[in-house]
């Protein structure tokens, strides 16, 4: 569960170019469950996922159907499970606080 809010942090992160592409597809369904329960990220934080994205040309994609891959719903039901509260404190603990709202 940690893991796949630290892989969501970290793709914010321009030093994370080590992801894999099933870890970006996670990072999608935990940031569509942060969009749609809690307050959201932030324009920062969308263009950092974009970045991600393109880096495995999944920005071709349309992101309503990377929401719909396996791994999506995983990162999506495990971020629900952390829940908001508990998500934007490991966001803040991480040093990435400055992406969410």
């Amino acid at each position: 569960m940690k893991k796949i809010l630290l892989g969501l942090l970290l793709s914010f992160n321009t030093l994370s170019h080590a992801l894999s592409p099933n870890e970006m597809l996670a990072i999608v369904g935990a940031v569509k469950y942060y969009n749609e329960s809690c307050a959201g990220i932030n324009f920062a934080g969308v263009r950092q996922m974009n970045k991600g994205l393109q880096r495995f040309d999944m920005d071709r994609t349309p992101i309503h159907i990377l929401e719909t891959h396996p791994m999506a719903k995983s990162g999506f039901e495990t971020a629900q499970k952390f829940g908001c509260e508990g998500t934007r404190q490991e966001a803040h603990r991480a040093g990435f606080g400055r992406y969410i709202n």
